[in-house]
This record gives C-alpha cells, structure tokens and sequence, in this order.
C-alpha cells in the first residue's frame, strides 16, 4: 500500500530545531510579504512583534510535536508515509488552533468570536490559504534533512568504531569482573592488597575504578605500560618529570597535581626514557 512507503526519519533534535525555525521563518515570509488576508496592509500598534508571534506558534508547535513522534518511533521502531502525513496534518491543525486563540483574544481583542463556527470557518481560509504550503514545505523539508542525517550515519558509525580500536576489557580476577576503558584515557594502576586502582581521566577529572585483580596480571593486559614500583604501572603518555634523587625519587604525571614513586631499581630506566623520548 502506499501509504506504508518507509519514508526517512531522524530522531536528532538539531535537525528539527533547524526545520522548524525554517518554518517558522516561511510563515513570516508569508506574512510580511506576500501579505495574505491583507496582513502587510492593517495598522495596528506592534504589528512586526505580534505578527512575529504567528513564527513563534510555529516553531514551538513543531518541535514539541517532534518530541512526542520520537517516543513514538523509538517504541514502534516505524515511521512511514502514513505517520509523516499524520505528523504534518497534526501540526497545521494545532498551529492553525493556537493562531485561532491568539488572533481573536490578544490581536483582534475580541473573544466573543472565540466559537466553533467562526473557528472552522477561520480553519477553512487560513488552512487553504498557505496551510497546504506549509504542508507540502514541512514534508519536503523533513524528507530532505532526515534522508540527510541517515547517510552520514554509517560515516559516523565508522568512526566510533576506529575509536573503539583503542578500547580494552580490563578482565579481574574472576572473569566476571571487567572494566572497558579507553586505552588513552588511562594514567596509571596501583596495587591496593587484593584489589588494583585504575586511575584515568573522564570530562577532565582523575576518576578512579577498583578492581579484583593482581598488577601483574592487569600489566599483562597492557604491555605497553611500564612498571616504575612494585605496586605501580603507569601509562607512558602521561609521563612528565622526575623529582628527587634515586632514593626517594616521584614521578609527576601530566594533567594532574599527583606524583607517584619510583623503586631505586627502575630509576635509571625511568630516567633515560624521559631524557630521550621516542
């Protein structure tokens, strides 16, 4: 049937906020200068800003209703030719309803002819008017941004997935526990008794995460840092200074106030790596 054409959907708020302030912007067009139902001709006090208004009712009519068709999709998992015309009919009927009360009581100043007959006939004109522009400008609009959004998304599916290359699955020592972690992220482990402390940064904040798990089985998990004290690995990358002689020596790290201390028997090793960095 045809009405059960798939047609493109986008859940993505900045895409609608952007239809809708198009719409909102072809309504004001229409109102200013091709001045329908002689609008560019009455005088009244504040027309600009009450007329205004009627761009207003649009925008936030769209997009409200846009949060409601979100929850509809995201629970039917379906959108096609059939809830886009729904869609559309529904936000001219709400649009055109809202314009109705804001016409006659705060413009005309008249709520006497706030009534059902004088409603559908200011429907009938209003909606023949420009509403079946508007309909026609809302669906190809729609069609065109969402169709838009959908083929850049296999694009940015593949670059998630080139960031997720760097993840890794920390594993415990009882393979249930785990812990995935962006490799980059990670500023160094230390050995708490039977537990490891994983420190890494999260929205530029040290954070910390425990762990079941020996330092030596969590250093086989990741090679690539190095041991500078029996109870400490520390990724290279956040590698910054040494202080103190090879007694008592700290290493200062990168991003952050703390320093962590180094064994006598890897202070030269330490030393060197960071006089002579690859």
């Amino acid at each position: 049937m045809f009405l059960n054409k798939s047609f493109p959907y986008t859940v993505s708020s900045r895409v609608h906020i952007f239809i809708g302030l198009c719409l909102g912007l072809f309504i004001l067009f229409i109102l200013f200068y091709l001045e329908p139902f002689n609008s560019g001709s009455s005088n009244f006090s504040f027309k600009t800003f009450y007329l205004s208004v009627y761009g207003l009712i649009t925008f936030t009519t769209y997009f409200i209703l846009h949060l409601f068709s979100s929850v509809y999709h995201k629970k039917n998992k379906i959108w096609n030719l059939f809830e886009e015309i729904i869609f559309c009919l529904t936000f001219i009927t709400i649009s055109i309803f809202i314009a109705f009360f804001y016409t006659e009581i705060i413009i005309n100043k008249n709520p006497n002819r706030v009534n059902l007959q004088h409603f559908l006939g200011w429907f009938k004109a209003i909606f023949s008017g420009f509403g079946i522009l508007l309909f026609v400008t809302t669906i190809l609009l729609r069609k065109q941004y969402s169709k838009t959004v959908i083929e850049n998304e296999p694009k940015k599916l593949k670059k998630e997935n080139s960031n997720n290359t760097k993840n890794i699955t920390l594993t415990g020592s009882l393979k249930k526990e785990s812990f995935i972690i962006n490799k980059t992220i990670l500023v160094y482990i230390k050995s708490e008794n039977n537990y490891v402390s994983i420190l890494y940064f999260e929205e530029n904040l040290l954070k910390e995460k425990l762990l079941r798990s020996t330092l030596a089985n969590i250093k086989k998990q990741l090679p690539s840092f190095i041991q500078i004290h029996r109870s400490y690995i520390v990724n290279p990358n956040f590698m910054l200074s040494l202080k103190g002689n090879k007694q008592n020596a700290k290493l200062h790290l990168k991003n952050t106030e703390r320093s962590i201390p180094i064994s006598q028997s890897f202070f030269d090793t330490i030393n060197t790596l960071l006089k002579n960095p690859k």
